[in-house]
C-alpha cells in the first residue's frame, strides 16, 4: 500500500514538473528564442524526463522512476540556472521539487539529512556561484523579477498541492487503519468455522446482561444446545463433512432467532449458547423447541445415531425473571442452569429441550 502511495505521488510530481516548465518555454520562445535557445533545448530534455518517469512506473520500473525523477530535477535546477542566471529564482523551485522528492523517498533521518544537506549544498552552489554576470543568457530586467514571482508562486502551489497530497494519504492511511483494526476485531471475536461470536463475547455478553438485570426488573433466558452423537457423524463421515454440518446447524439456528439483541455463540465443539435478553421462560422453551424441530428438519443423514435417521439437536433452557444480584460468579450461573438442563435434555433420549429455572441458591433479591 506503501509503495502504490509513493508511485501515485511520484507520477503526479512528474506531471507537476512537466507542466510547470511550460510557461518558462512559452517565454524563451515568443521573447527572444535565438537568445534562450539553449536553454529552451535543455527544457525540453528535462520534460521528457518528467514523463518518463510516467512511463517507468507503468512498466513497474519503480525504483528507477524514482532515481530518474530525483537526478533531473537536480541536474535542471543546476543547469538552467547556470544558464540563465540565480536572479530569476529557478533553483529555488526545483529545489523545492527535489526537497518533496527525498522527504517522501527518506529511509531513516541520517539518509535524510545527508541528502538535505547534498541538495543544500547544490543550492547554495547555484545561487552563489551563477549571477546574472557569469549566466550564459541571463533574463533581461523587468522579466527577471516577473520570472522569480513567478517562481516563488511555483514553489507556494507545489507545497500547497503536496501537502494536500499528504493529508489525503493520511487520511486515506487512518481509513484503511480503521477498517484492519475493525477486520482485526471481528477476527477475534469470531469463530472462524461458523462465523458465530466466539467465547469471549458471550462471557461479556453474559456479564452485560446480568449487570441490566440486577439493575433493572425483567427476564433472562439462556439456551445450552449441543448436537446429538456428532462424534458418531465425524467419525462415519469425516471432519469435512462435520465441518459443513456445523454450518448448516449454525445457520438453522440463525434463522430461528428474530431479535438483533439475542445472540449466539458457538461454545465448544458442537455445542452452542444463544443470549435471550428480555425473553421469559415460556418464551424461552418455545424458541429451544424450534430450534430442536428445524436442525431436525435439515435431513442432513447420521446413520449412526440412535435417536434419528438425521442430525438432531438437544437443548437446555434456564431463565430468571427476577432482578437479581450475584454472590459469586455473574451470569455464569444460569449459563450453569442451562447446562445442567442439557444434561437432562441427553439423559431423557436427546432430541429436545429440557426448561431449568436458575439455580436459587447462587442469587438472592435485590437489596437483601
Amino acid at each position: 500500500m506503501q509503495r502504490r502511495r509513493q508511485i501515485e505521488l511520484a507520477n503526479q510530481i512528474g506531471l507537476f514538473g512537466a507542466v510547470a516548465t511550460a510557461p518558462y518555454q512559452l517565454f524563451y520562445y515568443l521573447y527572444d528564442f535565438a537568445y534562450f535557445n539553449s536553454v529552451f533545448t535543455a527544457n525540453i530534455v528535462f520534460t521528457l524526463g518528467y514523463l518518463s518517469v510516467l512511463v517507468l512506473n507503468g512498466m513497474r520500473r519503480y525504483g528507477l522512476a524514482q532515481r530518474t525523477l530525483l537526478i533531473n530535477v537536480n541536474i535542471q535546477m543546476f543547469v538552467v540556472t547556470a544558464l540563465i542566471g540565480a536572479d530569476a529564482g529557478v533553483h529555488l523551485f526545483y529545489f523545492t521539487i527535489a526537497a518533496v522528492l527525498v522527504f517522501m523517498k527518506q529511509r531513516g533521518r541520517r539518509r535524510y539529512i545527508a541528502h538535505m544537506a547534498l541538495l543544500g549544498t547544490l543550492y547554495m552552489t547555484a545561487h552563489f556561484l551563477f549571477t546574472p554576470s557569469r549566466a550564459l543568457s541571463p533574463v533581461p530586467a523587468p522579466w527577471v523579477n516577473v520570472m522569480y514571482v513567478g517562481s516563488g508562486i511555483g514553489v507556494l502551489t507545489l507545497l500547497g498541492i503536496f501537502l494536500c497530497l499528504f493529508r489525503q494519504q493520511i487520511d486515506h492511511a487512518e481509513r484503511e487503519l480503521m477498517l484492519l483494526s475493525r477486520h482485526f476485531k471481528t477476527l477475534s471475536n469470531t469463530d472462524p468455522l461458523t462465523g458465530l461470536a466466539n467465547r469471549r463475547v458471550l462471557d461479556e455478553a453474559l456479564e452485560r446482561e446480568w449487570s441490566r438485570l440486577s439493575r433493572h426488573s425483567g427476564a433472562l433466558s439462556i439456551i445450552m444446545c449441543d448436537i446429538d452423537h456428532f462424534k458418531r457423524f465425524n467419525d462415519r463421515y469425516g471432519h469435512d463433512a462435520g465441518d459443513e454440518c456445523l454450518k448448516r446447524v449454525t445457520a438453522a439456528l440463525k434463522e430461528g432467532l428474530s431479535r438483533p439483541s439475542d445472540l449466539i455463540a458457538r461454545y465448544g465443539g458442537e455445542e452452542f449458547v444463544i443470549v435471550l435478553p428480555n425473553t421469559a421462560a415460556q418464551g424461552a422453551r418455545h424458541i429451544a423447541d424450534r430450534l430442536c424441530q428445524a436442525v431436525e428438519a435439515l435431513e442432513i443423514p447420521n446413520e449412526d445415531s440412535s435417536t434419528s435417521a438425521w442430525v438432531t439437536l438437544s437443548a437446555g433452557v434456564s431463565s430468571t425473571e427476577a432482578a437479581v444480584t450475584m454472590r459469586a460468579t455473574g451470569g455464569g450461573v444460569l449459563l450453569k442452569g442451562a447446562d445442567q438442563a442439557l444434561y437432562q435434555a441427553k439423559t431423557s433420549g436427546r432430541n429436545r429441550a429440557v426448561y431449568l429455572p436458575c439455580p436459587t441458591n447462587a442469587l438472592e433479591p435485590s437489596g437483601a
